[in-house]
C-alpha cells in the first residue's frame, strides 16, 4: 500500500510542531524525530514504546480497534487511546497505544503500517509514527487530570498490567485530584 501523502504527513507534522510550540523551521526536524523506523528498533537504537496510530477509519469504535489489535499482539501493550468526538461519537482518526517491550514494534508495524483497514470498505492507509509523550506513566500523568475522566468510561484512555500473571489485563486509571471540566 502507497504512504501517506508528503501533504498529509508535513501537515500532521506542522500541526504536531504547532502543539509543541515549535516554530515552521523545526517542522522537519520533528518528523523526523517522530518518524518510526523498525530497523531500528531492531537494532536496538532505538527504544520508545508509545506510538501514534493514524488515518483510522471514524467508523472504528475502541472495541473494533482493540480487537484487531489483540489477533496478534494481546498482552504486549498497557495502554491504549483513541480519542471520541463528543458530539458525533465517532474516533478522530487516530489512536495512542504503548507497547511495554520496544522489542514488540516491528511486528505490529509490519501488521499494521501502509496497510489499508479492513473494515467499512475504507481507503485509508494505516501510519504509524512515535508519539509526542512516551511511556505509560508519562501518559497516565498527562491524563489523569484530563476532563475525559469525567467522562463516559468508553471515551477514556485504558490502561493494562504490564507485567506478571495480570500482564495485559485491564487495570483501574488512576484519577488525579484536580480534574478539568469541559465547558
Amino acid at each position: 500500500a502507497p504512504p501517506a501523502s508528503p501533504a498529509a504527513t508535513n501537515a500532521a507534522a506542522a500541526a504536531a510542531a504547532a502543539a509543541a510550540g515549535c516554530g515552521a523551521g523545526r517542522v522537519q526536524e520533528l518528523r523526523l524525530h517522530l518518524t518510526l523506523d523498525p530497523d531500528r528498533v531492531v537494532a536496538g537504537l532505538d527504544r520508545r514504546t508509545t506510538l501514534m496510530i493514524r488515518n483510522i477509519p471514524n467508523k472504528y469504535s475502541q472495541k473494533m480497534l482493540l480487537s484487531a489489535v489483540d489477533e496478534l499482539h494481546r498482552g504486549a501493550y498497557d495502554f491504549f487511546y483513541l480519542p471520541i468526538d463528543f458530539k458525533n461519537k465517532c474516533n478522530v482518526g487516530y489512536a495512542f497505544i504503548n507497547f511495554i517491550d520496544h522489542a514488540s514494534i516491528p511486528s505490529f508495524a509490519r501488521t499494521f503500517n501502509r496497510h489499508k483497514w479492513e473494515r467499512f470498505n475504507s481507503d485509508k492507509v494505516c501510519e504509524l509514527t512515535y508519539a509526542r509523550i512516551q511511556g505509560k506513566a508519562a501518559l497516565i500523568s498527562h491524563f489523569q487530570n484530563s476532563s475525559l475522566m469525567a467522562e463516559d468510561r468508553k471515551c477514556r484512555p485504558l490502561i493494562f498490567h504490564s507485567d506478571g500473571p495480570l500482564q495485559g489485563t485491564p487495570e483501574p486509571f488512576p484519577v488525579g485530584p484536580n480534574i478539568r471540566r469541559r465547558d
